[in-house]
């Protein structure tokens, strides 16, 4: 180790490109250029696009009142005036049963995959909060105590089905 006594400083432990305040400036701006162009390449607005919404999810909606179950009601686009009156168990069948303050919901569809569901009934107790669906092949089934009032009598479900998948 004598042979490079002369060499090197025993002050300097990198080379001298790292030790510039040109680097570190450099360093910091090339992480936030990287930073900024990982938060903007996700446009939020693509995800609900309606113009492309349709290729990745088809949805559809269905109403149901607890106390008469042999008619439900389906719609294509979310608004209860277009929803047409079917009878339940021709292509969805839809079971709801109480018991206290605990109720169960059923779904089971003929035709269509359900990837994902939403009750309007459900009372979550903050909007990022997810419905405890339990899946079944084409079925799904809440158990659940939280529960909010009926709209005109009503609730609704939107059932989608990844297209992609």
């Amino acid at each position: 180790m004598t042979f490079f006594k002369g060499v090197f400083s025993k002050y300097i432990a990198a080379p001298a490109f790292f030790c510039k305040r040109s680097y570190s400036q450099s360093i910091k701006l090339m992480t936030i250029a990287i930073l900024l162009g990982a938060f903007t390449s996700c446009n939020p607005v693509a995800l609900v696009n309606p113009d492309s919404y349709g290729d990745k999810w088809e949805n559809t909606y269905l109403w149901f009142e607890p106390g008469d179950m042999s008619t439900i009601y389906i719609s294509d686009n979310g608004d209860p005036s277009t929803a047409e009156a079917i009878p339940n168990d021709t292509e969805f069948l839809i079971q709801w049963s109480e018991k206290g303050e605990v109720y169960e919901l059923n779904i089971t569809s003929y035709y269509q995959d359900i990837d994902f569901a939403w009750f309007d009934g459900y009372d979550a107790d903050n909007s990022s909060e997810e419905i405890p669906w339990i899946h079944d092949e084409n079925s799904i089934r809440l158990r659940s105590s939280k529960l909010l009032p009926s709209e005109n009598g009503k609730y609704r479900i939107s059932i989608s089905e990844d297209l992609k998948d």
